[in-house]
């Protein structure tokens, strides 16, 4: 309804478009309750459908399967990530784990990743779409960054971009999957530290006693 003029017809949206909105939006937060409380293996559609008092028909319309629905759980949830564009590949990418750490520890982002990748494994035929549009979402961000640091002489001409974005992005998922050590800004820091002391250019290099 329009606030100023309390005509529903006056806002924009037709009563179509705002019903498929309600019914994703109640959908997706049931969806994330049962994620954050108790685990992929407890959500179901059945559940998802009686929790939001909305038909399996509907649901299974939108989302054909679960992993579909925490996949949509997911890229709505790292919609936060932005390029930092700091002037500094370090800055840039310490930015950008800082938030996909807080994403995943504190947001349901981490459960659906979680759930994604199991479902990966139980439907190897899923596999494919599932993590490829995942994968695509959460690398393009980095590869950006990455790019724009070799353009401007910070990274090594013939740095392998994907081997970094691998090596970052592969050490913080090992430990929200494993859970044997925390993740936390220390933690991101001196991976980054680490991955990118084999691919600084020479100027980028700190320099020793001043010279």
């Amino acid at each position: 309804m329009n606030p100023k003029t309390g005509n529903p017809t006056l806002t924009g949206e037709s009563g179509s478009l705002r019903g498929r909105r309600i019914t994703r939006e109640k959908a997706l937060t049931a969806a994330a309750r049962i994620l954050l409380e108790e685990g992929y293996a407890r959500l179901t559609m059945e559940r998802v459908a009686a929790e939001s008092r909305i038909a399996k028909t509907t649901l299974y319309r939108r989302w054909p399967t679960k992993a579909a629905l925490c996949m949509e759980l997911y890229l709505e949830a790292t919609r936060d990530l932005r390029d930092p564009r700091t002037g500094n590949v370090k800055s840039d990418l310490r930015a950008i784990a800082d938030t996909v750490v807080r994403l995943q520890t504190r947001t349901v982002a981490g459960p659906a990743l979680l759930g994604l990748i199991a479902e990966a494994q139980i439907t190897p035929e899923s596999k494919g779409p599932l993590l490829a549009e995942f994968s695509q979402q959460r690398r393009r961000l980095t590869r950006l960054v990455l790019q724009r640091a070799i353009d401007r002489g910070e990274l090594q001409p013939g740095t392998d971009v994907d081997l970094v974005i691998d090596a970052i992005g592969g050490a913080i998922t090992f430990r929200l999957l494993q859970g044997h050590a925390p993740i936390n800004k220390r933690f991101t820091n001196q991976l980054i530290d680490l991955v990118l002391s084999g691919c600084l250019s020479n100027r980028a290099l700190p320099r020793k006693n001043g010279k």
